[in-house]
């Protein structure tokens, strides 16, 4: 069997994330080695339903953005899904908006704390940590995941309504 399909079932069944220094040392392979096969297996699973999502020193699986309307349809079935807080979208609007960004400008932005949201979102998997800023006290850099974008039914971040032209219709709307 080939080396993709053993880690392949290993992510299935290993539950929500896989460390990648954990698979590097089971099949005695180098961090690049671990990292290109992870690679190919990203890209062999793209247009499948189950995607190989990479993150940081993590490996998981995920379904694919593409298949969120079915999903979603689907689960609608049996239990509909928690909406979100007006607070939970405002702050998942500023990081699908802003990203990269870290707590604080979120926090500058929106003027209230946002520790409790980020710590959610993160929990259902929707925020992620995609790096550190290279400033004081260096703080942890938020993005959007492919979870959070099959969530609100798009593929891909540049799907995004544009900004401005939702601004500008809401504020003709006033008038």
């Amino acid at each position: 069997m080939e080396i993709k399909n053993r880690i392949e079932a290993i992510l299935l069944l290993g539950g929500d994330e896989i460390k990648i220094r954990e698979l590097c040392k089971f099949f005695s392979l180098s961090l690049e080695e671990m990292l290109e096969i992870l690679d190919e297996l990203k890209e062999d699973r793209r247009d499948t339903g189950i995607n190989i999502e990479i993150s940081g020193e993590v490996v998981s699986l995920a379904t694919n953005p593409i298949c969120g309307e079915v999903i979603n349809s689907f689960f609608e079935q049996e239990t509909k899904p928690r909406k979100l807080s007006g607070a939970a979208l405002e702050t998942l609007s500023i990081i699908a908006y802003r990203q990269p960004i870290t707590k604080g400008e979120i926090e500058a932005i929106r003027g209230v704390s946002a520790d409790r949201i980020i710590q959610n979102m993160e929990e259902k998997k929707f925020v992620r940590v995609c790096g550190k800023k290279e400033t004081i006290g260096r703080p942890n850099l938020y993005e959007v995941t492919d979870k959070f974008l099959s969530y609100i039914g798009i593929k891909n971040i540049e799907e995004l309504p544009n900004y401005f032209e939702v601004k500008g219709s809401c504020e003709d709307g006033r008038d």
